[in-house]
């Protein structure tokens, strides 16, 4: 059997994104691959250099889909070139009063209930409860070949980036195995660039056990959300056309497009 893909092999050598990845190089259960280069995920691009910026350029992206609250990328523009090249496409993701870019003052002022992995399963089904458009949109440019390469992306490309990510390999009919192993690469991307922030949440006196569920990419909260779409739509392709607003000839499109 073929190994999964390396992250040596997916992750793009940018300075200014840690976690940007290309999906492609995984087997689907009827032994297709995904094609390499066209669908990637990412951590936010508001730290993109000049030379990262060319890169991206070479590789002739297209399309960026900003998956972060409006909050968020106020906060930190994603850096893209100036000769508009790429095309930017905010779709915020936003569940309930959860803004992760409010998640340091919620701290400051002593607000660590949501500091769990119950509250994080909970955010990952209403994720894929409440914004099934926002994937079918992403899903629908994916299935066009004039719109790739496209990366989607949110803050540290793990949670709603993750979800995105989970979504489209199971449409594609990859395994849950090697869905679960793409999340989880996310630990390894974020590892250096999370140590301050562990050392932020120190000086407030939350330790690295707690913090984990928000600061890393926990299998439970993906696992439980995969179960709750088999529970509570069906197959992924129900899912797709009740609540992305896929139809059958959108998802034959898309898995025409990725796979060889």
């Amino acid at each position: 059997m073929t190994p999964p893909p390396s992250i040596g092999d997916q992750r793009l050598p940018l300075s200014g994104a840690v976690n940007f990845r290309d999906l492609g190089g995984y087997l689907t259960a009827d032994n297709h691959r995904i094609k390499r280069g066209l669908v990637f995920r990412s951590d936010h691009l508001s730290r993109l250099t000049m030379e990262d910026q060319r890169i991206l350029q070479d590789l002739r992206f297209k399309v960026v889909c900003d998956l972060r609250t409006v909050c968020e990328q106020q906060r930190a523009p994603d850096l893209l070139p100036l000769d508009g090249s790429i095309r930017l496409l905010p779709l915020p993701v936003q569940a309930g009063g959860f803004d992760p870019a409010r998640v340091r003052e919620r701290l400051q002022a002593g607000d660590t209930s949501w500091l769990s992995m119950d509250f994080f399963i909970e955010l990952y089904q209403r994720y894929l409860d409440d914004f099934g458009p926002v994937w079918g949109r992403i899903y629908n440019l994916i299935a066009s070949p004039d719109n790739l390469p496209l990366v989607f992306h949110c803050t540290g490309g793990k949670d709603r980036t993750g979800i995105c990510a989970a979504l489209l390999l199971k449409a594609l009919g990859v395994r849950e195995e090697s869905i679960l192993l793409d999340h989880d690469q996310s630990n390894a991307c974020n590892a250096q660039r999370l140590q301050p922030i562990y050392a932020e949440f120190a000086a407030l006196g939350i330790g690295p056990e707690q913090a984990a569920p928000y600061l890393q990419a926990p299998i439970e909260p993906l696992v439980a959300m995969l179960e709750h779409l088999e529970k509570t739509y069906g197959t992924i392709e129900d899912y797709l056309q009740r609540k992305a607003g896929l139809d059958e000839t959108t998802i034959l499109a898309l898995r025409s497009c990725l796979l060889e």
